[in-house]
């Protein structure tokens, strides 16, 4: 006859206790308290008859949560199941369960909790709340009553009676995922558990760290001992490690996923790989730090074993620099450390000598090109082989060779100019640029006058050839008539 619209239910109130915030609320797990609350406002507005498959959707829970959180509530005698096809429950009035003396509470829970009481009294007594919990261990991930009662124990028995029951829920989780389900199974993970518990004490002490680990720290041992496969020996090798930063156990753990990283399977690692296996990985990062590029995995460790086996550390750095100067990788360098061994370089000394001399070509390569006016950047083999022979088997100077450039100025191929320069040069005897300078000079009155630009490096008016360099004027001419037929003869000069 009379009734709400319920289409306008949203903006509507649902009333809770006090008595439900103060006394039910604070125990209880955030998911029991949602499915509560939603229920209780369906109490006040039953639009439809809603089903456990809605709600759980509603709530966006499985409809097993939904089950476990109304069993929770039956046992806090807050809602009473009634029936079981399909599941309905029905809200019991918190002011008339506290005036009346009716005994709804859970069978079930009710012989958990003397179990518990009976075997873990003695020891310490749970609160209302704590065996809420265990229960929900009990029902949720279907652990066996005694396998709760041995979690208890060894809890007390590790962390003493105070033991905190959300460190114990850890460890129920991690048993239910393990299936852990008997008292057999329990026994051999409890075994496990202690020795990762002795295991993580002895590293913290390593570290000077004398306080008791806690559930967190353990799980992380049980990550490198378990899940990764390392040794106890091994991690202890890895803890010395630590001294080189800051000896903490995140430290540490970033240590050992590096090695787990780069060597694939720990679980043959010893004391002696682990710190070789470092050092190697020590040694490929001042490679890569002189790159500028790459990480360390197995590849480049590939890599940098090819270089250790051509060469020492000093040796190799210098290679990367080298490459990290063109922007080349790990790759690059092994390539350029072999053409030193082909080359017939051995210690580290020949090895720094080849390269100040490469670099010296470089520069004078460069100041050469820069008197010719050119502005080729690319230097060739042909290029330094003409340095070395006029550095090393003729002897000249730097000096000499930039006083003679100029010369070779107009020619099409002014480097191939300049060697028969300096050829002449070493045939004559000349040796300083003074002498080139003669030499160059005593050429004049002889009517070949100079054709071309005037170079502002040149410090004479017109140029003269005489003796030797007579001969290179024919091949300069030679040259000149070849590129005219390559030009269809036609002559840019």
């Amino acid at each position: 006859m009379f009734g709400f619209d319920e289409r306008y239910a949203m903006f509507d109130i649902t009333p809770v206790e006090n008595q439900f915030i103060l006394e039910y609320l604070p125990a209880a797990k955030g998911d029991y308290v949602k499915v509560y609350l939603y229920g209780l406002m369906r109490c006040y507005h039953p639009e439809e008859d809603i089903s456990l498959k809605q709600m759980s959707h509603e709530l966006n829970m499985t409809e097993e949560d939904v089950e476990t959180a109304f069993r929770y509530w039956e046992r806090r005698r807050l809602v009473r199941r009634v029936s079981d096809q399909p599941p309905r429950w029905q809200y019991v009035n918190i002011k008339q369960l506290s005036l009346t003396s009716e005994d709804s509470c859970d069978p079930e829970y009710e012989e958990f909790s003397k179990d518990i009481y009976d075997a873990f009294d003695g020891v310490r007594r749970l609160h209302g709340s704590e065996l809420n919990t265990c229960f929900d261990w009990h029902e949720s991930l279907k652990l066996p009553t005694e396998v709760i009662i041995m979690l208890l124990k060894h809890m007390a028995e590790q962390k003493g009676k105070n033991f905190r029951i959300r460190d114990a829920e850890k460890v129920a989780a991690q048993m239910a995922a393990e299936n852990i389900l008997t008292v057999d199974a329990a026994e051999e993970f409890f075994s496990r558990d202690e020795l990762a518990y002795a295991g993580i004490r002895k590293i913290l002490k390593m570290m000077g760290k004398r306080y008791l680990p806690s559930e967190a720290q353990v799980n992380l041992y049980r990550k490198w001992n378990r899940e990764w496969g390392f040794s106890h020996e091994a991690i202890e090798a890895a803890v010395d490690l630590t001294a080189k930063g800051d000896p903490s156990l995140a430290y540490l753990d970033g240590i050992l996923n590096s090695l787990k990283q780069e060597n694939g399977d720990p679980s043959g690692m010893t004391p002696d790989t682990i710190r070789e296996s470092t050092r190697k990985a020590d040694g490929l990062r001042e490679v890569l730090k002189e790159l500028g590029r790459g990480e360390v995995n197995p590849r480049s460790l590939q890599l940098y074993d090819e270089m250790t086996a051509l060469y020492p550390q000093k040796v190799i750095l210098t290679a990367a620099r080298e490459c990290g100067h063109n922007g080349k990788d790990a790759g690059e360098v092994v390539k350029l450390l072999k053409s030193w061994k082909e080359k017939g370089l051995e210690s580290a000394k020949e090895v720094e000598d080849y390269v100040k001399a490469f670099h010296e070509q470089t520069a004078l390569l460069r100041e050469l090109r820069q008197i010719w006016g050119t502005d080729e950047n690319r230097i060739g083999k042909t290029d330094r082989s003409l340095i070395t022979k006029w550095e090393n088997e003729y002897g000249f100077s730097r000096e000499l060779i930039l006083a003679a450039a100029p010369y070779a100025a107009e020619a099409k191929q002014p480097m191939a100019y300049l060697d028969k320069i300096l050829e002449g040069y070493h045939n004559k005897g000349i040796t300083t640029p003074a002498q080139a300078k003669k030499e160059h000079e005593s050429g004049a009155g002889k009517g070949l006058a100079r054709t071309g630009k005037v170079l502002p490096a040149q410090d004479f008016a017109q140029r003269d050839y005489s003796g030797v360099e007579d001969e290179m004027i024919r091949d300069l001419a030679k040259e000149m008539e070849a590129y005219k037929r390559g030009n269809g003869g036609k002559s840019d000069a």
